[in-house]
């Protein structure tokens, strides 16, 4: 299913232990250009040398990266007994500190695919959600981190922790979220035989959004259907800001503010997403503006203007991009009786459920099973 491991990739394993597999392994980017950084566990080990103490403070230095006595140009897989703690939080699996020069490093968790996909689902949704939704999400996030891992192959990392990538972190897993990864272990969403684009977002305003309108091209499992998201705190949501602290913003991001600073919506999306607005003298995309003021003032490009002598105000609904599954619809789809794959089948027409293991799939187009 993966193409070969590549050379960073290979640099990358150094010091993961036996019980890790390379076919399930994950590389996800929890400390990104750090200066330093704080490692610690029982039995500590660097590139399998045994470390002397429980905590251990990496420095980059140069191109290099340095743990006590070592010193090393490329990657140092680090390891502990029950995994491994990074300032103060503990994560499963192992390690890989990874110099990218400048005295700057990365620290990127090496974790098995199960055990990062039920931290993920913790990280994303609330355990007191229906089961099947946390059923639903998990599929979600495994067919994600697979379509990532899949597609950077060549690069030192398959993943961010942050809303970059999905949410990630360490520490206590619910029981809700560790059953919901058991309960569907090993399955992910294919078409055309191999893991889809697994996209989602928290709130959808009350229609998802296709891919083809948020990132220019078309997904056939990407669609835009409605969504019973009213319950989501963000369904309704409202921004003000001053025409001259608007300006300052345009100019920090490098765009042209001009001399008086107005907003006007140019063009919508099929599901009424903001596509292009002038803002002052420039024009951007929803996209850009909330890249100009904050995904939590601007929360998504669903959204009214409403001007006044001194203030912009923005009136929108819901949160995030709009594509795919949306967390809040599923919720309410789930407490309606709905299962976790008919969850699935509603945001992501047209796929198949598929299990790591099976044979290989036949690259048809056709309906889900």
């Amino acid at each position: 299913m993966f193409r070969a491991l590549s050379g960073v990739f290979a640099l990358s394993l150094v010091g993961v232990p036996a019980t890790l597999s390379a076919d399930t392994l994950l590389r996800v980017r929890i400390e990104t250009a750090v200066e330093s950084v704080t490692v610690g566990g029982s039995e500590l080990r660097a590139n399998r040398e045994a470390l002397a103490g429980s905590e251990i403070t990496a420095v980059a230095e140069g191109e290099a990266v340095r743990l006590g006595k070592l010193r090393s140009p490329v990657p140092v897989g680090v390891e502990a007994l029950g995994g491994v703690w990074v300032n103060g939080r503990r994560y499963p699996g192992a390690l890989s500190l990874v110099p990218r020069g400048g005295g700057r490093l990365d620290v990127l968790n090496l974790v098995d695919l199960e055990a990062y996909v039920e931290r993920s689902v913790a990280a994303e949704v609330a355990a007191s959600w229906p089961e099947e939704m946390l059923k639903a999400q998990a599929i979600v996030a495994r067919t994600y981190a697979l379509y990532e891992r899949r597609h950077r192959a060549r690069e030192s990392f398959d993943l961010e922790s942050s809303v970059l990538s999905q949410k990630y972190s360490g520490g206590r897993v619910p029981a809700a979220a560790r059953g919901a990864t058991r309960a569907t272990r090993g399955a992910y969403l294919s078409y055309a035989g191999a893991p889809i684009l697994a996209a989602f977002h928290s709130s959808s305003g009350g229609f998802t959004a296709s891919s083809e309108e948020v990132w220019g091209e078309a997904l056939p499992y990407l669609g835009g259907v409605p969504s019973p998201d009213a319950a989501a705190p963000d369904y309704f949501w409202r921004y003000e800001i001053s025409r001259s602290d608007l300006r300052d913003a345009l100019a920090d991001a490098g765009f042209d503010p001009g001399d008086h600073v107005d907003v006007r919506v140019l063009r919508r999306s099929g599901s009424g997403r903001v596509e292009r607005l002038a803002v002052g003298a420039s024009v951007l995309s929803g996209r850009q503006l909330r890249g100009v003021l904050g995904g939590r003032a601007i929360r998504s490009s669903l959204f009214e203007v409403g001007v006044s002598q001194d203030w912009i105000r923005f009136m929108g609904s819901g949160a995030g991009h709009g594509v795919g599954l949306c967390q809040w619809g599923a919720r309410e789809l789930a407490l309606r009786g709905r299962h976790a794959r008919e969850i699935l089948d509603y945001y992501y027409p047209g796929t198949h459920l598929r299990q790591l293991g099976d044979r290989p799939e036949k690259r048809d187009r056709g309906s889900t099973p």
